[in-house]
C-alpha cells in the first residue's frame, strides 16, 4: 500500500520551496503540501545551518547570489535530476500554504505552465500567478527580483491557463515590520543588480516601492514605472503590469493612468476604488457615477478575476463603498500606513527651503499643458496648469510658503495645509527629475 502511494505521489507535482533557514512559516508550508500528498524539495540558501529542516521534506543546499531567479533555476535543475518522474514543479514561498488542491490527471496535461490562485492577504481577493512549470528545460526563471517564467525556445509559448481548484494563501503581508523588512531586502537585490549593470522593469518597481515606504520621489518613480516600455501588455488580454502603478499614483493625486487603464477594462475594481480614495484624501467630491458603478460590480461579482481587490467590496452597498473609500484618509491621519509616512517625509522636506529651475531643459506647450525635457537624462515631464504655475514660480527662487501665498490670493477658500502639501510634492517631483534644485545646492 505504501509503495503504491509513493508511486502515485511521483506522478503529482513536486513542491519546491526556497528557504534561508528558520522561517516561522516553513513548517506550515511543508505541512500544507503533505496534506495533499505532495512531496517537497527545499532549497536551503541561507546561513542558518543550525536550524533543523522540516522532517517531512528533502533539503538541498543551493547558492544565494542576491538573485531569486538564479536560485529557482538551480533548485529546478536539481529537481529535474533527482525527481524526473514528477511531471510539474509547484513553487511555494516559505510563508505560503496550499489551502486547496484538485484531483487532476497530470499524465494528460500538456501545458508547459499553469496558473494558480494566490491570496496575498485575508483582506484581498485572490489573483492568478504562474507557479506550476513542467519539470523539464522548456521554461526558465528570469529576473533577480519579481522573477518570471519565460520560454527557453525562441517562440513564445501559449499563455498559461488557470488550473481550477488550487488556492495558495500568503501570510507575508500581514505585519508592517515584515513588509518593511521585505522592501529593504528587495532594495538590496535591486542595488546588487544595478552594480551588475542590469536594468529592467522590476528593478524600477522595487525602487518605487522603496521610495514610497522610506524616501521621497515616489510619485515620479511610479510614473517612470507606468511609462516603462515593458510595463504595458505584450499581447491583447495579457495581465497589465501597470495596475499597481496606477493605484499608487492615485494616492499622489494623479488618477489619469488609472482612468486610462479603466477605459480599456472597466472591471479592474481596485482602480475605481483607488480613484475614489484619492478624491477623498484630497477633500474632493466623490465621483457619484463611479461610486454607483463600483457598488454594482461588487454586488454582482463583476470584478476581473485577474486583478486582486479588497474583499470588502464584494456585496457592499453604496454607503459601504463610500466608507471604504474614506478609510485611507482616516488611517493616514493617525500615522498608521506607509503612505502616511511618505506624506510626512514629503512635508518635512523643507517648507522654508528655496528652489530654482535647473539649467539644461527644453520646454514645449501642448494645449494648456507644459512639457519639460531634461536634456541630460532625456526624461520628459508633462505639467498640468497647476503644476505649470508652480514651475514658473520657481523662476523667482521662492520657498513653498511664498508660492502658497500667491495661490491663496487667487483662491482664498482653498485648504491651506493641503495646498502646501501639494506644492511641496510637486517641487519634489521637479527635484527628483533633475529639473529643479534647492538654491543652496546650486550655490
Amino acid at each position: 500500500m505504501t509503495e503504491a502511494r509513493g508511486a502515485a505521489n511521483r506522478l503529482l507535482p513536486l513542491v519546491c520551496i526556497l528557504s534561508a533557514g528558520g522561517e516561522s512559516g516553513l513548517d506550515a508550508a511543508v505541512t500544507s503540501a503533505r496534506r495533499f500528498d505532495l512531496s517537497v524539495l527545499i532549497g536551503h540558501s541561507g546561513d542558518s545551518h543550525n536550524v533543523a529542516p522540516p522532517a517531512d521534506a528533502e533539503t538541498v543546499t543551493i547558492a544565494w547570489r542576491d538573485d531569486f531567479a538564479a536560485a529557482r533555476n538551480e533548485l529546478a535543475a536539481i529537481a529535474q535530476t533527482r525527481h524526473a518522474s514528477h511531471p510539474f514543479l509547484l513553487w511555494l514561498d516559505s510563508d505560503e500554504e496550499i489551502m486547496s488542491w484538485p484531483a487532476h490527471d497530470w499524465r494528460q496535461e500538456s501545458a508547459p505552465w499553469l496558473l494558480v490562485q494566490i491570496q496575498d492577504s485575508a483582506a484581498m481577493t485572490p489573483r492568478p500567478s504562474a507557479r506550476l512549470q513542467r519539470n523539464d528545460t522548456s521554461l526558465r526563471w528570469c529576473y533577480a527580483i519579481h522573477e518570471m517564467l519565460e520560454s527557453t525556445a525562441p517562440e513564445r509559448p501559449q499563455p498559461p491557463a488557470p488550473l481550477a481548484g488550487v488556492l495558495l494563501s500568503h501570510h507575508g503581508y500581514e505585519d508592517d515590520a515584515v513588509i518593511a523588512a521585505k522592501i529593504k531586502r528587495n532594495h538590496a537585490i535591486v542595488e546588487a543588480e544595478r552594480r551588475r549593470g542590469r536594468d529592467y522593469l522590476y528593478l524600477w518597481v522595487e525602487e518605487a516601492r522603496f521610495a514610497e515606504a522610506f524616501g521621497k520621489g515616489a510619485a515620479m518613480a511610479w510614473t517612470k514605472v507606468f511609462n516603462h516600455p515593458d510595463a504595458a501588455p505584450r499581447e491583447p488580454g495579457d495581465i497589465d503590469l501597470r495596475v499597481e502603478t496606477a493605484e499608487a499614483l492615485c494616492a499622489f493625486g494623479n488618477s489619469a493612468p488609472a482612468e486610462e487603464l479603466l477605459a480599456g477594462n472597466p472591471h479592474i475594481l481596485s482602480l475605481h476604488l483607488a480613484i475614489l480614495r484619492g478624491q477623498s484624501a484630497r477633500g474632493e467630491s466623490i465621483d457619484a457615477e463611479r461610486l454607483d458603478f463600483l457598488a454594482h460590480c461588487g454586488e454582482a461579482g463583476l470584478g476581473d478575476w485577474r486583478y486582486s481587490y479588497p474583499r470588502a467590496v464584494l456585496g457592499a452597498t453604496r454607503d459601504e463603498i463610500r466608507a471604504l473609500a474614506t478609510q485611507p484618509t482616516e488611517i493616514a491621519q493617525t500615522g498608521g500606513t506607509a503612505a502616511g509616512a511618505v506624506e510626512q517625509a514629503i512635508w518635512e522636506s523643507g517648507m522654508q527651503s528655496r528652489f530654482m529651475q535647473n539649467e539644461g531643459f527644453d520646454a514645449e506647450t501642448l494645449g494648456e499643458d507644459l512639457v519639460l525635457m531634461n536634456n541630460k537624462t532625456q526624461e520628459v515631464l508633462t505639467l498640468n496648469p497647476t503644476a505649470r504655475a508652480v514651475w514658473e514660480a520657481l523662476d523667482g527662487r521662492p520657498n513653498v510658503a511664498e508660492i502658497a501665498e500667491a495661490f491663496e490670493e487667487v483662491f482664498p477658500d482653498i485648504d491651506k495645509a493641503e495646498l502646501r502639501a501639494d506644492i511641496t510634492r510637486t517641487i519634489d517631483h521637479f527635484v527628483t527629475s533633475g529639473l529643479a534644485v534647492k538654491t543652496e545646492d546650486a550655490a
